[in-house]
């Protein structure tokens, strides 16, 4: 394919910065943008802004290329699914994962022979990924199995990973792979030295293998040694290198298994690339955890968090994006915001300075989709996806109760629905299978909404539980405090069901069922409290 170099306007004003060309100060965001469009800002040194130059970007400008239907950003390169089912890519090529049969940089949009009806792409730092009818290609870097072949050499042309033929999604970290297949499950491969496959070993894998445990998988998202995947219950579940918090479990521990991320519902899209994860809920709400020495977290600190932690913006964000330590996020109002680092101008807000909180960049229209590498962004405009159509009204005579059975909480609903899902104040708690009751142990006192989830005929319905019963009393709860030394003794009532330990607020330790003290090692000075569920209602009170 021949290179096309974008002529840069008249007037266009330079600056030589540490010996690099920066354009300064022009943000070419066309007027006439269509759906597809794809805008680039920040580093350009292998061409990754695909606009024909090597020149870095303090702003926006247009990526020549096919309209795009889905994007991925690797270390120093781009990958895009056009609306014509070809694949496209530009930037670095020094290990293949441009997929031209070359190991020659581009910087401009380059097609991939050999792949067509690609619906999605991924990338890893080093490699490329597309689904092309539910197959999943690979190219790139191959040292340690991402591609999913033997032997573990670089490829410069699409190979097929076998074992795979229902992917809906593709994604990629520094090392490794990951699929999320139409049954949602998560099928992942390569390298593993902090666990990031999820397998429950630190193992390298070749070939592909399912993550135990997951279900229910959306939308999947690989950091430089983590995972993430997003549930269809809006929960978010991660593994993984987790040094700086980026795995959300309130820890700094790592995870060859998946935990779910804290205080986290409704999540609608997960991000990342670096130390750092990004989560979007349905409320428009952007949330940020992991690394922050460099802003990235986005709440003016330079603090790490191993919990999630909101971004401020001034209004609800439509997309999110991750680079190595920077996050992104596109607003209603057509405008998109970043933050964290800047060196390269990747926050594109025309200067090379870090920003611990976000900063405007410009405002492109309708922004779908946010991609980071190493120091980059690639903004996919076309306007957020239609709301899904209304659901069709259940069918009639459908019925449920909650009766109130000494302690217990029973659900019992109409007969002849099929496998229900049991569902509390909106969230999964239960799947009990083709059976027509379920009882909720110690939850006669909840205040709780509950719904069964059913699907007859096929149709997704759900079947509110209406109360029957006058609920007991909650249980007197007490928690005591006994310095022994320098050690603190807890104690607590035995009748609690389910109880975890706080610690300055923060948590301390989950007690096996039956426990009822916790001694703490060199804990005097410290406060403590005690959060307890007792029929689904959390408490928390001081251990005094």
């Amino acid at each position: 394919m021949t290179l096309h170099r974008r002529l840069l306007p008249l007037g266009l004003a330079f600056a030589l910065i540490a010996g690099v060309v920066v354009a300064l100060g022009f943000a070419a965001v066309r007027a006439d943008a269509a759906v597809g469009d794809v805008q680039s800002w920040g580093d350009n040194a292998f061409g990754q802004l695909g606009d024909g130059s090597i020149v870095d970007r303090l702003a926006p400008v247009l990526t020549p290329t096919a309209a795009s239907a889905d994007l991925a950003g690797g270390r120093h390169h781009v990958v895009s699914a056009g609306a014509d089912g070809l694949v496209r890519t530009w930037g670095w090529n020094g290990l293949g994962q441009i997929g031209d049969g070359t190991f020659v940089d581009r910087p401009s949009s380059t097609l991939v022979p050999g792949l067509t009806e690609v619906t999605t792409v991924g990338a890893g730092h080093y490699h490329s990924l597309a689904v092309a009818n539910g197959s999943v290609w690979a190219w790139g870097r191959n040292t340690f199995g991402q591609l999913a072949q033997t032997p573990l050499t670089n490829r410069t042309t699409p190979v097929a990973v076998a074992g795979i033929s229902t992917a809906q999604m593709v994604a990629g970290g520094r090392e490794h792979s990951m699929a999320m297949l139409a049954d949602g499950t998560v099928m992942t491969w390569g390298g593993n030295s902090d666990g990031q496959l999820g397998d429950g070993t630190t193992t390298n894998q070749v070939t592909p293998n399912v993550v135990p445990g997951l279900s229910g998988v959306t939308h999947i998202s690989g950091g430089r040694i983590h995972s993430l995947a997003l549930r269809s219950d809006g929960t978010v579940w991660t593994w993984g290198d987790n040094e700086h918090g980026q795995l959300g479990d309130g820890t700094n521990v790592d995870r060859p298994t998946p935990v779910q991320v804290v205080g986290l519902a409704s999540v609608v899209r997960v991000e990342a690339f670096g130390f750092h994860s990004v989560a979007l809920d349905s409320s428009g709400r952007v949330w940020v955890w992991g690394r922050n020495n460099l802003g990235q977290v986005g709440d003016g600190t330079e603090i790490s968090r191993n919990q999630p932690v909101q971004v401020v913006l001034p209004a609800a964000a439509v997309a999110i994006g991750s680079g190595r330590d920077y996050a992104m996020a596109a607003t209603t109002d057509g405008r998109v915001w970043a933050w964290g680092r800047n060196d390269r101008g990747q926050l594109g807000d025309g200067t090379t300075i870090d920003r611990l909180s976000p900063v405007p960049v410009a405002t492109l229209g309708d922004v779908a989709e946010l991609v980071g590498g190493r120091d980059y962004v690639t903004a996919r405009l076309g306007g957020a996806a239609p709301p899904p159509p209304p659901p069709p009204p259940p069918p009639a005579g459908l019925a449920c109760t909650a009766l109130v059975e000494g302690s217990d909480l029973v659900l019992e609903w109409t007969a002849g629905q099929g496998t229900a899902v049991v569902r509390r104040d909106g969230r999964w708690l239960a799947t009990p299978g083709n059976v027509t009751s379920y009882r909720v142990v110690g939850a006669a006192g909840d205040q709780s909404d509950y719904l069964i989830r059913v699907r007859p005929d096929g149709i997704r319905t759900d079947i509110d539980c209406e109360r029957d019963g006058t609920p007991p009393p909650p249980p007197a709860q007490e928690c005591t405090l006994t310095i022994a030394g320098g050690d603190v003794i807890l104690e607590w009532d035995a009748a609690l069901p389910s109880v975890n330990l706080r610690r300055d607020g923060r948590w301390l330790a989950t007690p096996a069922a039956g426990t009822t003290s916790w001694t703490v090692p060199g804990g005097a000075g410290d406060t403590y409290a005690l959060r307890s569920w007792s029929g689904g209602v959390r408490t928390e009170f001081p251990c005094a």
